[in-house]
């Protein structure tokens, strides 16, 4: 279970696992799935477990939204081990994920992003020709730099937004 703050690199890093990982990976956010979402993924996943002996790594995005039942209903397949879970949250999930659930998690905490972070990332987009804004070939002024890394308040999605207004403006 990975929670913190937004833009500190929750759905990255469980992205950047479900890469890697040699699962059937299945991502839902939990704002828009409801149960019957949750028990058809539930049910591919125990057939493949069983018949196809692959596994299924399933990222829940904004887990807290789910309520008490649509936590329960994952229970089953976490136990039996037909899913791998990674469950992503902004709060506290001591308030909003049921405590049977919560059991079988191990809980990453992620921390708003330093100022030497996002500056290390600001330098990567101005400087990545594919997934930046390299091709540009922009420069940042020194009180452009402190201005964006100090309005994104530890969040990179905020601070690449910026960026990327400012570089289209």
């Amino acid at each position: 279970l990975f929670f913190g703050p937004p833009g500190s690199g929750k759905t990255l890093l469980a992205r950047f696992i479900a890469e890697r990982a040699q699962a059937d990976v299945v991502e839902l956010n939990a704002v828009a799935a409801g149960v019957a979402d949750l028990k058809k993924v539930l049910e591919q996943a125990k057939y493949s477990a069983e018949h196809l002996g692959r596994r299924a790594l399933v990222l829940i995005d904004e887990i807290h939204h789910f309520n008490r039942t649509q936590q329960d209903v994952l229970l089953p397949s976490v136990e039996r081990g037909d899913i791998l879970l990674i469950g992503l949250t902004t709060e506290n999930p001591s308030f909003y994920v049921n405590a049977a659930l919560l059991s079988r998690f191990t809980a990453f905490e992620f921390t708003p992003l330093t100022e030497a972070h996002l500056k290390a990332i600001l330098a990567r987009a101005l400087s990545d020709k594919q997934r930046g804004l390299g091709e540009l070939k922009l420069r940042l002024a020194a009180q452009a730099e402190a201005h964006l890394t100090r309005m994104a308040g530890g969040d990179a999605r905020k601070l690449l937004n910026a960026l990327e207004l400012a570089a289209l403006s």
